[in-house]
């Protein structure tokens, strides 16, 4: 007993003298147990988009040609090379990687939560994210979600160190992180103009500022500016990415029935208005088909476009559509963003994906080169899923309903007020939400990367609250007469009356 005495006293000690080593040590052993327990039990998860994203990355180790889709930047497949280089082809390895960068965004996301709302809301953000049942699902798919969400929250952690610390070094991180996004998802870009945020929260002279924001835009332009040129000299194309054509027609058509009702006369010669004719006449096998990919192809072998001159085209089309209605385009974009933030529990379930899993022969689906990673799931696997399910059902997000989006928009209200830091993070997101909506229409998946931001912002709203309610309650009992006045009887003398006479 003595013993056991001495060791609870020593890990008071630990607390008390290193409590961000107590709490990263708390967040990171719960993420990594959830996730060993998962990892194994499963095989990995597969979607439609998976092979568009590994198998660049595949035949960039094994000598193949890379060509990643226009619509696909290579972020992804560079993660995927890296770790067959390092840990071989096996897809459990890919997914092992990708489990420990969810550990590491839990921790990043205390240390985000230690430099804007204090210790607490980051331990209960950490937390959250580590018990997160979705990002757990992500982290054992071929998909960019995983890898997304640990350079975005890293981009804002550095930011933020590098505006409060005024380093260059740091500033230049953040911008190589920031690039590494946008890499790995174009929508990263958005936040390029919250970059001098960062350093106005916590200065307002102009030289740190502009060197601070200079900075970052260097380590921003060393990773993208490449690539970019890389696309102007493939496919005639200044950009990150292409495939924007793409997401606004699904936006337009397959999320949304207020456009492209109207058919208007063609005339020879006139490429937009017979695109647009034949898009709209596409516009049933739009909303039933998962994506625009099929009336994309259609559209290359009608006109004989290239994928960036197809992609150009739809983007026109689209847009022009758009500013025909745009009260209702924005609208339409604020409740699609308020669906992303709400989250499909049914999107969010492993027995979901188990079904998908075991319904699809994905050795059809994928190329031949690599049948030999695409094997049906053991015996062991299926008498695991309903063990899978519950692991990830320890803590869902979508699940609470509109409880986390509310407590998380109050949060950042509050810090608008309280924690002008947090407004770099907070708009961050609220961007991303936004231009996913926008851009894209309401796809359930865009919110995992938003998880960490969502969490962290409902944590600072109860922090917050709890802090000023501790401040009232003192405030009250210091200007409270009756409490410091001393009870009838009390040996305390009355406090001298100044002035008078002793």
């Amino acid at each position: 007993m003595a013993r056991v005495t001495e060791l609870f006293r020593a890990l008071i000690g630990t607390v008390r003298w290193h409590p961000d080593v107590a709490a990263l040590t708390l967040i990171g052993v719960v993420a990594m147990l959830l996730r060993l327990a998962f990892l194994y039990r499963v095989s990995v998860i597969l979607t439609g988009d998976s092979q568009s994203h590994y198998l660049p990355g595949y035949d960039l180790v094994f000598g193949n040609q890379f060509e990643p889709e226009l619509r696909r930047p290579p972020g992804y497949a560079f993660f995927a090379a890296g770790t067959i280089l390092v840990l071989g082809e096996e897809l459990r390895a890919l997914a092992f990687v990708q489990h420990l960068l969810g550990v590491a965004t839990a921790l990043l996301t205390y240390l985000l939560g230690r430099v804007t709302f204090g210790r607490p809301a980051g331990l209960v953000a950490g937390l959250l994210v580590a018990l997160n049942g979705a990002l757990v699902l992500v982290g054992q798919s071929v998909m960019t979600e995983t890898l997304f969400t640990f350079l975005l929250v890293a981009t804002l952690l550095a930011l933020l160190v590098a505006g409060r610390g005024g380093r260059w070094g740091w500033a230049l991180l953040a911008g190589v992180a920031l690039g590494a996004a946008a890499l790995t998802r174009p929508v990263a870009q958005a936040l390029v103009i919250l970059v001098p945020l960062a350093f106005l929260a916590y200065t307002r002279r102009p030289w740190p500022v502009v060197r601070g924001t200079a900075l970052v835009g260097i380590g921003f332009a060393l990773v993208l500016v490449p690539w970019m040129v890389r696309n102007l000299a493939e496919h005639g194309t200044l950009s990150a990415a292409g495939g924007l054509g793409r997401s606004l027609i699904a936006r337009t058509i397959k999320y949304d029935e207020g456009y492209f009702d109207q058919a208007r006369p063609t005339a020879d010669g006139d490429l937009k208005a017979e695109a647009r004719q034949f898009i709209r006449g596409k516009r049933n096998t739009i909303r039933n088909s998962r994506s625009v990919r099929s009336t994309q192809a259609g559209l290359m072998k009608e006109f004989g476009l290239t994928q960036a001159q197809s992609d150009q085209l739809m983007r026109q089309v689209a847009t022009e559509a758009i500013l025909e209605r745009p009260a209702y385009y924005v609208e339409g974009s604020l409740k699609m963003a308020w669906q992303i933030a709400l989250g499909k529990p049914k999107e969010d379930a492993y027995s979901e994906r188990w079904v998908m899993r075991s319904d699809k022969d994905w050795v059809e689906q994928w190329e031949s080169r690599v049948d030999h990673l695409l094997g049906p799931s053991t015996p062991a696997e299926q008498s695991s899923v309903e063990t899978a399910q519950w692991l990830t059902e320890i803590f869902q997000p979508a699940a609470l309903g509109p409880v986390l989006p509310i407590l998380a928009a109050l949060g950042l209200a509050a810090s608008a007020v309280a924690v002008r830091p947090a407004l770099v993070p907070g708009i961050a997101g609220l961007g991303i939400l936004l231009a996913s909506a926008a851009l894209d229409g309401p796809v359930p998946r865009y919110r995992y990367p938003l998880d960490p931001l969502i969490a962290l912002f409902a944590a600072g709203a109860l922090a917050l609250a709890v802090a000023w309610a501790v401040a009232l309650w003192r405030r009250t009992r210091a200007t409270d007469p009756e409490r410091r006045a001393p009870p009838p009887g009390s040996l305390v003398s009355p406090a001298p009356v100044a002035g008078a006479s002793r």
